[in-house]
């Protein structure tokens, strides 16, 4: 079987990367080793934040080109996407890339308010957070159901006539001529191109390709709170948060009610171990629990203190923790997109969309240069590989 396009991995990179590709009408083969919607990486879960609060204009525009897409995706479903919240950057002054948000924001137009943590507990009675605390809120930040999400982009590739394989993993990826080859236990498939958007997966499939990249993947993990009173902390009465620490790379993150269970999401992220990727232990860390239970109790008033689900993700993270999008150097009708490091889901409609043009030869239309393979803290993994060079 031959198509124009085939793409490796059906989580939120690889179906929004063929339903952009479908619905311009390109012939396209998605191969998923799992199911769609499988709860073993990193799209699966009831919600999602999406945000311009970010650090650098090039993540602000993605960021506006994702909620631009998400509305759309929403109206041709006949269904909001975008739960609308407002919420919180924080943390003490010297918080890690706090300072630079406000800058960011400031440059690019992103309409913000500095605050402090009087102001905070005065809006939102149910935060309390240290007295140390400043930062900023912006009314734009929203929540994605994930899930459904996830669904949408599948039935819309799906239905523009994309060829979605489930249980049907890639075993290689090879250039062949100007084109690819990709085998799995079933066939193998040519075509001119091939999106590599397998997730924590893609490391075996980049280092084949000669291009080894330096990604750590961690088994994080998060909790729902039941709450006393579950108006107080419906989305419009409490907000999303992000909870920024001085020298840290964790962050705290909360979440109003969306979906199931019933509980309001906390997570203290990039705490969890590292695991690899096929490691089927999806197990709760009680200390890690202990640790979110604890920050909980200090930061969220209106809680029960019973904890309703606790459940485990990934994070596939890069040195810098910025995205790689990119065509291989030596092939390039290869593209690469992996590790999201944590942040990566509310771009992942712009993201594909940028991923289907770099398979098809064309310009993606957004700046890219924070996200290449041969940036510094990449290439001192392959540079010395003849893989590669």
């Amino acid at each position: 079987m031959s198509a124009e396009v085939i793409v490796v991995g059906g989580g939120l990179m690889g179906l929004a990367t063929a339903y952009h590709l479908a619905r311009a009408g390109r012939n396209v083969l998605l191969l998923e080793a799992r199911g769609i919607g499988h709860h073993d990486g990193s799209s699966h879960g009831p919600s999602r934040i999406i945000r311009l609060t970010y650090q650098s204009e090039d993540y602000i525009a993605l960021a506006r080109a994702s909620f631009a897409l998400w509305r759309t995706l929403g109206e041709e479903a006949g269904e909001p996407l975008l739960v609308e919240c407002g919420g919180f950057d924080f943390g003490p002054p010297d918080a890690t890339h706090l300072a630079a948000l406000g800058q960011a924001m400031t440059r690019a137009g992103v309409v913000h308010e500095a605050v402090d943590a009087a102001e905070i507990r005065r809006r939102y009675p149910q935060l309390t957070p240290p007295d140390d605390v400043v930062g900023f809120y912006q009314a734009d930040y929203a929540m994605l159901p994930a899930d459904r999400c996830i669904e949408l982009l599948a039935a819309g590739a799906r239905a523009a006539g994309a060829e979605v394989r489930e249980h049907e993993p890639a075993l290689s990826v090879d250039p062949s001529g100007g084109g690819v080859e990709v085998r799995t236990h079933i066939a193998t498939y040519r075509a001119d191109s091939a999106v590599l958007a397998n997730g924590s997966w893609i490391g075996p499939f980049a280092a084949a390709l000669g291009v080894p990249l330096p990604l750590t993947v961690l088994k994080e993990q998060l909790a729902y709170f039941e709450p006393a009173d579950p108006a107080e902390f419906a989305p419009g009465r409490f907000p999303l948060f992000i909870h920024r620490f001085p020298g840290s790379r964790t962050f705290g993150s909360g979440f109003p009610l969306l979906g199931e269970p019933p509980g309001v999401k906390l997570l203290l992220d990039r705490l969890g171990p590292v695991v690899e990727p096929d490691d089927p232990d999806r197990t709760i860390e009680a200390d890690i629990l202990a640790t979110l239970e604890r920050y909980a109790s200090a930061m969220v008033r209106g809680l029960t203190g019973r904890v309703l689900a606790a459940t485990s993700c990934r994070y596939t993270l890069t040195p810098d923790e910025h995205f790689i999008i990119d065509t291989h150097p030596e092939h390039p009708q290869i593209v690469i997109a992996s590790a999201c490091s944590g942040h990566g889901f509310k771009f992942g409609i712009e993201i594909g969309r940028i991923l289907a043009a770099l398979a098809l030869g064309q310009p993606p239309g957004s700046d890219l240069g924070r996200f290449g393979l041969e940036r510094p803290s990449l290439t001192g993994a392959w540079h010395n590989d003849t893989g590669c060079r």
